[in-house]
Order: structure tokens, then sequence, then C-alpha cells
């Protein structure tokens, strides 16, 4: 009975000292963080978090760009926003010049509800040349580098329906991407337009559209969808 009681301690021992010892229940918050960053579910969720709760991390998305933007300031009751500064951008070679300015409004100060990215072009000389054509996708550019740095991305149908200039509305796991190629004018000139890149952010509490972006219609959606 005796050599029977000591077999399970000498075990034991055995065990501890070939670095075997019994496995503790305790939950590791390092190995419950690394499984989270294996769910690519919770991963996208937090990383599209940043873009609207990242203050920080947003300014120098921006500035990347070439959009100097503040923190966003009380305007009127229950609404805080920021406005970049205008920038010009002008590919080489290109008689076109874009203005641009980034905005951020949301109902706390430390919440974005929604990015707004306009686009103004002007210069179109009506010559369809690979310059011209190249800044139809300026909005893309932007849209993709902002949201790189956040390490998200926009999906195929939006990148097919902002190259195309063709609305877009697609709604994401982590946010709402509504592009608006505005009106054409002038057929000769059809690069002379206004576009807008709105980011929304999903449970927003005032995620409706600028007044003068209208929805875009759900046929146009759906062609984008499919190239």
């Amino acid at each position: 009975m005796k050599i029977a009681r000591a077999l399970p301690m000498m075990l034991c021992a055995a065990l501890a000292a070939c670095g075997g010892a019994p496995v503790s229940n305790t939950v590791d918050p390092a190995n419950t963080m690394a499984n989270d960053l294996l769910d690519p579910a919770k991963e996208m969720a937090r990383r599209w978090g940043t873009v609207f709760t990242d203050a920080d991390m947003r300014t120098r998305a921006a500035k990347d760009l070439g959009y100097t933007i503040a923190p966003m300031t009380a305007g009127a009751p229950g609404t805080f926003a920021a406005k970049s500064d205008e920038q010009v951008i002008q590919l080489p070679h290109s008689p076109i010049k874009t203005r641009s300015t980034l905005e951020a409004s949301g109902t706390t100060a430390a919440l974005v509800d929604r990015y707004v990215f306009t686009f103004t072009a002007t210069g179109d000389d009506g010559r369809d040349s690979k310059s011209a054509s190249d800044v139809d996708k300026t909005p893309l550019r932007v849209l993709s580098g902002f949201l790189g740095r956040f390490d998200v991305q926009p999906t195929d149908p939006i990148k097919a329906g902002i190259k195309s200039l063709q609305p877009v509305d697609v709604s994401l796991p982590g946010a709402r991407i509504v592009f608006d190629p505005g009106p054409i004018a002038d057929l000769k000139h059809k690069r002379n337009r206004s576009t807008m890149v709105t980011i929304i952010r999903p449970g927003a509490k005032n995620p409706t559209l600028p007044q003068d972006q209208a929805a875009p219609a759900k046929a146009a959606q759906d062609k984008a969808t499919r190239k």
C-alpha cells in the first residue's frame, strides 16, 4: 500500500523534471488576443472600428494624402465636424486639376459617423488621353490610400463603380461606402465634374447622406456590381 501511494508522487516529480507539469486552467490574456487576431471577422471589425474612432491615425492618414484635418469640434447642437483645407491634385502631363477636401462629422467629438471626400475636376480639354482617363481614378486612389492606412480596403464592386464613374452604394461588414459621380454638364468635357465618396459608420445615429448627394439608383449599383 505504501508503494502504491508513492507511485503518483514519483510520477508527478518525473513530469515536473521533464517540463511536463500539469497544465493550468488559467486563461492567458496574450493567448486570447492571439486567438482573436486569427479570427478574420473579429480582426476586420477591429480595423474598421479604428477608422471611426482613432483620431490620431485619422490625422496621419489624411496628412499622408495631402489633407490637413483637425480634431472634430462642436458645431450645431449635437453635431461635431472637421473639414480639411482644399488641396489641388494634378497628375503629370494632365491639364485637369482636381480640387479636393475631406470632412469628418458625428454626434460626439470622439466618434466619426461619416467621412465625405469631395473632388471637383476642371480643365478637361476633351481629349481622351491616358493622363486624362487616369483622372477618373483619383477618387479611388484617395479612398484606397486612406483606408489602407487602417489595413482595410474597398471591395471590388466599389472599385468597379468608381473606375467607371457609376453610382455605388455598398454596405460592408464594417462600413457603408457611397460614390456619387455627379452629373455631366457637357459631354464634350465629361471630366469637368464634381464627385463625392462617403464612408458611413454602421450604427451611426445620423447616417443620412448630405442633401446634395442623392442615393445611387439600384440599377446603377447592380451594374457596378456586375463589372
